[in-house]
């Protein structure tokens, strides 16, 4: 180790410990993924910066052996889990538009239920897929509707609960069927079950529809889970257009005590850019009450 690396380390060691200090507002949920490190190394990443729950998309693609270990790990660390995909094609067709997709759907919502048995995670995020040529927009959302009422029973008893998240046309998800919060929230309320709710995606919602803060009001009563990343890039905080000490204050006045999903990548890549956008979420964080 030369002399500039030590250096580094004994700066960056009262940073470090200022961090885990940090008291926030809001549960943020840093996502598995944003380094390359084994998952269990970041899970004490996330716990040493002063974070209590973490996301990972991709926890259905591992054996129940390797979930029971990373329940393992979290209780010793002190974690919570936010959401994991529950659609074994991710945004794509297997999903809810179309008759034809619902019992390969509904069998992803009870492998979902399992691994919430084990892993404890508060939400499960499900997508509507991509919209149907042959159906109506009026025959699809009934068929959205029809299936997570059955998909809410699957869950009933747990406490889990399955988030329904619009996902933008414009840049990342052409095609897809349910993009507008208001969509969603009509889909959600129609299923009318306590284990459905919507997923409230910021990032995804500031390029489908703007207006955040009042989007959230409107919605607020069906919400069970936030997710960010900054317009445009989907990167951390202080990257965009987003005023996110705004929103996210908006969101802790609304009583708000689920998850905040950080789904996203970083400006700059390894620790270093995680360690920034730690900063960032710190930084957007500490509005005055």
């Amino acid at each position: 180790m030369d002399r500039r690396q030590l250096f580094g380390l004994i700066a960056a060691a009262p940073m470090a410990a200022a961090a885990a200090k940090y008291s926030y507002h809001l549960r943020y949920a840093p996502r598995i993924g944003m380094i390359n490190e084994p998952i269990e190394r970041q899970f004490e990443i996330i716990a040493e910066n002063g974070f209590t729950a973490f996301e990972y998309n991709g926890l259905p693609k591992h054996s129940m052996t390797e979930i029971e270990q990373f329940r393992k790990k979290m209780d010793s660390l002190g974690l919570s889990m936010g959401t994991m995909v529950v659609n074994r094609g991710g945004w794509k067709p297997s999903a809810m538009v179309h008759p034809k997709f619902h019992a390969d759907f509904l069998a992803d919502v009870k492998k979902a239920v399992e691994i919430h048995k084990v892993i404890g995670n508060e939400v499960a995020t499900v997508c509507s897929g991509l919209a149907a040529d042959d159906l109506s927009y009026t025959q699809q959302t009934t068929n959205c509707i029809e299936v997570l009422k059955r998909a809410g029973e699957l869950c009933a008893g747990t406490k889990l609960k399955l988030v329904l998240e619009p996902l933008n046309v414009r840049v990342d998800h052409a095609g897809y069927f349910v993009v507008f919060s208001d969509h969603g929230a009509e889909i959600v309320a129609n299923a009318n079950h306590p284990n459905v709710r919507l997923l409230f995606d910021c990032y995804h919602q500031q390029i489908s529809e703007g207006n955040l803060i009042n989007h959230i009001r409107k919605h607020y009563a069906w919400i069970g889970y936030f997710q960010t990343g900054d317009v445009p890039g989907r990167k951390e905080p202080g990257t965009g257009e987003v005023n996110w000490s705004n929103v996210f204050k908006a969101i802790h006045g609304l009583g708000y005590q689920g998850l905040i999903g950080m789904e996203h990548g970083l400006s700059q890549p390894g620790m270093p850019g995680l360690m920034k956008c730690f900063d960032e979420y710190r930084k957007a964080d500490a509005w005055s009450a």
